[in-house]
């Protein structure tokens, strides 16, 4: 560390730091009740440091450099000692008694101390397969998946029932039946009421009220069928699906009962049937 001595008042200084020493490059200052340190942070190639922290008495983080390498702050005369410390550089420190005089700047030289860290392994479950990590589409259905809502038939579980119509799909999830017929059904274990079942296709719902209202169809090529359900007659769900290539299906989602729908697709019947569409 480094102390003044006092000196005639007026008398400026600018003086260097060095991490292995310290030296004034001009005259001391005299000794004051208060004042402003105002200086730079430079390396040895003589380029500026930013995020220098400036610390007093050993712990008080009183500034940082800016842009520029700049610093301003301000002494008392109960300060004894500033530092400069930046991850990469060796610290310095020197004593500040007597207090420098106001207008004194300082010019600050870290010398570079590289700071080698232990390794370190950085892990993370993934919120969803690495082939769907360019595109937000089908992002709610693995959210809806990790809260354990729903039953999804994925791309892999198509591509495995290579021939089978969209409705076979769902053949052999619990709690669903699909027959050829006559008349070709779909059958939900826990949805019983005639026109329960309703289709969303990348969102929206493609099939009839059965109040009659109007409904909403955003699809250009999947037409909602203009047939209204009857008690045990399913067909309006199932010429939806058949109108479905399987090979334009990324992924498939079905809520079977009221207490399996979310939010997004509320409707007042009892089960939905979700299709989402490979991604353009």
């Amino acid at each position: 560390m480094l102390g003044f001595e006092h000196c005639t008042r007026g008398s400026a200084f600018v003086f260097a730091l060095v991490a292995l020493g310290v030296s004034p490059t001009r005259g001391l200052a005299t000794i004051c009740s208060q004042g402003q340190l105002i200086g730079r942070v430079i390396d040895q190639t003589r380029h500026t440091i930013d995020e220098v922290e400036v610390i007093v008495n050993r712990r008080e983080i009183r500034g940082r450099t800016a842009n520029g390498g700049i610093f301003s702050i301000h002494v008392g005369s109960g300060d004894s000692t500033i530092a400069f410390r930046r991850i990469g550089y060796r610290p310095v420190i020197f004593a500040i008694k007597p207090l420098p005089f106001p207008g004194d700047t300082l010019l600050v030289v870290l010398e570079e101390s590289p700071v080698y860290l232990a390794e370190v392994i950085v892990s993370a479950r993934a919120t969803k397969p690495l082939r769907y990590a360019y595109t937000d589409k089908y992002d709610d259905v693995f959210r809806r998946q990790r809260v354990g809502l729903g039953t999804l038939v994925s791309r892999e579980m198509i591509d495995a029932r290579l021939g089978s119509s969209t409705d076979q799909l769902l053949d052999g999830i619990a709690g669903i039946h699909v027959w050829n017929g006559p008349p070709k059904k779909i059958r939900f274990a826990r949805c019983l009421q005639p026109g329960g079942i309703t289709v969303f296709i990348d969102g929206v719902r493609q099939n009839p009220s059965t109040t009659g209202g109007p409904q909403e169809d955003n699809s250009a090529i999947f037409k909602p069928s203009t047939r209204r359900a009857t008690p045990g007659d399913m067909d309006p769900e199932i010429e939806i699906l058949s109108r479905v290539n399987p090979s334009d299906i990324e992924m498939i989602e079905v809520f079977r009962g009221v207490s399996e729908i979310p939010g997004e697709f509320h409707w007042n019947g009892c089960a939905v049937i979700a299709i989402w569409t490979r991604q353009s």
